[in-house]
């Protein structure tokens, strides 16, 4: 059990969900409960597990995150890969400006398919309203210095947030 910081309140630091399994409580930044899966989803696209998190603030209770959602995208992780990096690739041909490149530099990045949109470190982070793939790095201007990340409504992708005017976060905070 772990006592949640300004409510008084513990909470066990361990759940299990069918479909997700273990769920793990660690501290998060800026008092943030995060709750990760024992064992991460294994993508094949980066030859990693991907992190996932479920990033609860002050006064959230993990029953009001979609669980049956997260389950769906951790077991389809390489599918939701390809649907952001998909929608990314998109937007870059759209508006390379909003990317901190100009239309000639896009050439660079062009290639057949959402393998060639150069983001790495995928991350899934889970919210009760909302779920982000970030990427944490890559070689397009706008991911110095955090990433971006590509905002799912439900299944689908419906915008790009631009991370580089994001704070920087202590986990210990």
């Amino acid at each position: 059990m772990q006592e949640i910081p300004g409510e008084g309140v513990a909470v066990a630091d361990r759940v299990f969900h069918p479909g997700i399994g273990a769920l793990l409580l660690v501290p998060g930044p800026d008092g943030l409960r995060v709750w990760t899966p024992e064992h991460p989803p294994a993508g094949s696209r980066y030859g990693a597990p991907v992190e996932a998190n479920i990033l609860l603030e002050h006064g959230d209770d993990l029953d009001q995150v979609d669980l049956a959602l997260v389950a769906e995208v951790l077991g389809r992780v390489d599918h939701y890969l390809t649907l952001g990096l998909g929608f990314v690739r998109g937007a870059l041909e759209d508006d390379p400006g909003f990317f901190g490149l100009t239309a000639a530099e896009l050439g660079r990045y062009r290639g057949p398919g959402p393998a060639d949109v150069p983001l790495e470190e995928p991350q899934l982070n889970f919210y009760v309203d909302a779920w982000h793939l970030r990427f944490a790095e890559g070689r397009l201007p706008i991911c110095d210095p955090y990433g971006l990340a590509v905002v799912f409504d439900g299944h689908r992708p419906v915008r790009i947030e631009d991370l580089s005017e994001a704070a920087d976060v202590d986990a210990e905070s």
